[in-house]
């Protein structure tokens, strides 16, 4: 239990320290920034609303001050987009299209390599590599909310690889820590729950 706590706990100063990065980020033109802190990842929109997400999800597991430092947070997030919402719209559009790349690139590798070493190793991966999936989802839910329009040609393309990952899946396990299981359920995150054949 105090390991999945620090997982949480970990998870929040993530995302209060990209928060604190948003503004400076939306300015720049890199999809990923540096930021500072050991063991931290690169600042970018689709993680700070992937933490979003997930930390809002599992709100009850954190402690009082926990819930009030995410609060202000979440607050802070707002008020650095009210002013930008076309840039925004456009810096999650540029982040959305180098994820679905990079998740592209991940399927074409197992297909270009199946039965290798390679590609066996791409597959023991999978678990860091569906990041970036998430990602992408956190990113199209933020953008089909208003004021924001999202272009309607990436569900369309994350359909189609979906589908194509349905086609090679192996159900399992969840494949991320046990303490965000609640925060992904299986029925809308189903390729969180094994792996690619």
């Amino acid at each position: 239990m105090n390991g999945e706590r620090q997982i949480l706990k970990n998870d929040l100063a993530i995302f209060e320290k990209m928060v604190i990065e948003l503004e400076p980020y939306l300015m720049n033109n890199a999809i990923r920034r540096f930021i500072t802190g050991r063991d931290t990842p690169k600042m970018s929109i689709g993680g700070c609303l992937m933490r979003q997400q997930r930390l809002e999800l599992m709100r009850d597991q954190l402690q009082k001050e926990e819930q009030d430092l995410l609060d202000v947070a979440i607050q802070q997030f707002n008020l650095a987009l009210e002013g930008g919402v076309i840039r925004f719209e456009c810096r999650a559009h540029q982040e959305l299209h180098v994820r679905l790349g990079e998740w592209i690139g991940y399927f074409r590798c197992l297909t270009m390599y199946k039965g290798t070493k390679v590609a066996a190793a791409r597959v023991a991966r999978y678990a860091s590599e569906v990041d970036t999936r998430v990602v992408i989802g956190a990113l199209i839910d933020k953008l089909e909310l208003h004021p924001y329009q999202l272009d309607q040609r990436i569900p369309e393309e994350l359909a189609t690889l979906d589908r194509s990952l349905r086609r090679r899946w192996q159900v399992g396990e969840f494949v991320w820590a046990p303490v965000w299981q609640p925060a992904y359920p299986h029925d809308r995150y189903w390729w969180l729950y094994g792996k690619p054949k």
